[in-house]
């Protein structure tokens, strides 16, 4: 018999696929008949014995809800969880319950301490967030300005100590120390510069750039824009693989079908067989995890072996500045999730932009995505009070809401290739 880990799944993609095809449901991506449906396939798995199953799908459901409509879904999760014996799961959900929502001031004066590594592997990348950082504070009105204090995020002991006082913590970076701040808690509040669960503790918001949830983005645009079935192209490399996860488990819970899963080498140069592979089978959409010179050869082959013309969402990696305003006729009917902050004309008013950074002569543009990264980290700072009563704020990421489960969400500009022209979309609009 599969463990658990492995069988609810394999049961929820069941009656996913079983779903997909019933039009009488009326499944839609916020409505009240996916909340429907979900809790129906929820309670047909517990009286079938599949605890674990049904306890994911009411997790899922809390994800999508608000008030007492979540509090409800986190109530049977907990009680499924409970009767698997999944005391982990189970301690989530708790806490889940327990952190009610927590209304902070925005930090206008006081300290904020940053908690990054000073040395190591992330020491390129927290350099770039710092100056990210640094750019929205020095625009900050003298009177209106919190001291900023780094302190070496190395020892994570040591620096939490040491920013113990001030009136708001912007880190740590790495996934490690995040998930220490998670699972143990942090007396200051504290926007973690990574995310690594869909619950925080009381005063802590995760905020990240994490590929599984931008493939959460792409799949749920997909979904609104009408497809029920899509592929998936993606690399043999760890984050080709958590962009797939993303895509496919939120693919499988709106209830859509993935008709093929094809990996190709990174040091790919031909991509024939891998498009063969993933055309074999008819779709309506196809999902492409790749960076902007492979993304433009697996679409070109696509359009050479196939008159079938399925609509292809590609990963922001696959979107190149240097290349925008450029007619792409390799690129057609491609739709691209992008930081706002990389896109010309794109950026609020209130934030720095891309060509005031690229100014300075250490900027390094491979490292975009963290100067955006620590643009919005202190804008949330400085917002802290505003977004926590449910202001969104338009970021250099994309536009920045948080959830009712302490989570930083992001939601994403969006450029469309059409007859090899670009068009901008703004985070939330259809087709």
């Amino acid at each position: 018999m599969l463990p658990l880990n492995r069988l609810f799944p394999a049961v929820v993609l069941v009656f996913s696929l079983a779903l997909s095809g019933c039009a009488s449901i009326g499944l839609d991506t916020f409505g009240i008949g996916v909340n429907q449906a979900r809790s129906d396939r929820a309670e047909s798995l517990a009286n079938k014995g599949d605890y674990a199953g049904a306890a994911y799908l009411y997790e899922l459901l809390a994800r999508s809800n608000k008030g007492k409509q979540r509090t409800e879904y986190l109530q049977r999760a907990l009680n499924y969880y409970e009767r698997t014996g999944d005391d982990a799961s189970a301690s989530r959900i708790r806490m889940a319950l327990a952190n009610e929502a927590v209304v902070t001031s925005n930090v206008t004066t006081g300290e904020i301490a940053v908690l990054l590594p000073s040395s190591g592997v992330y020491a390129n990348a927290a350099n770039a967030v710092r100056q990210g950082i640094e750019s929205v504070y020095a625009r900050q009105p003298e009177g209106k300005r919190p001291t900023l204090r780094y302190i070496d995020s190395g020892n994570l002991g040591e620096a939490i100590a040491q920013a113990d006082s001030a009136a708001m913590i912007l880190g740590p970076l790495s996934k490690p120390s995040v998930q220490r701040v998670v699972s143990n808690g942090i007396n200051s509040t504290t926007i973690t510069l990574n995310q690594v669960s869909n619950y925080s503790p009381r005063g802590v918001y995760q905020f990240g750039l994490s590929p599984v949830a931008e493939g959460e983005i792409i799949a749920e645009k997909a979904w609104a824009d009408g497809h029920r079935t899509a592929s998936i192209i993606y690399p043999d490399t760890s984050w080709g693989s958590r962009y797939e996860k993303g895509f496919r488990q939120r693919w499988y819970s709106l209830g859509g079908a993935v008709t093929a899963r094809v990996r190709y080498p990174q040091g790919a140069g031909s991509f024939t067989n891998t498009v063969d592979s993933a055309m074999k089978t008819p779709a309506d959409a196809v999902f492409i995890a790749a960076k902007p010179s492979k993304a433009r050869k697996i679409r070109a082959q696509m359009l050479l072996s196939s008159d079938k013309k399925p609509t292809v969402y590609a990963s922001s990696t696959a979107y190149d500045r240097r290349l925008y305003g450029h007619k792409d006729a390799n690129f057609d009917n491609v739709w691209i999730p992008v930081l706002r902050w990389t896109v010309p004309g794109a950026t609020a008013a209130s934030i720095p932009t891309y060509q005031e950074l690229e100014s300075d002569p250490s900027f390094n543009p491979g490292l975009a995505k963290f100067y955006a990264f620590g643009i919005d980290a202190m804008l949330l700072a400085l917002n802290a009070g505003d977004i926590s009563r449910g202001k969104v704020l338009q970021g250099a990421t994309g536009d920045l809401g948080l959830d009712s489960n302490g989570v930083i969400r992001r939601n994403m500009l969006w450029l469309h290739y059409h007859n090899g022209a670009l068009t901008q979309h703004q985070p939330g609009s259809k087709k």
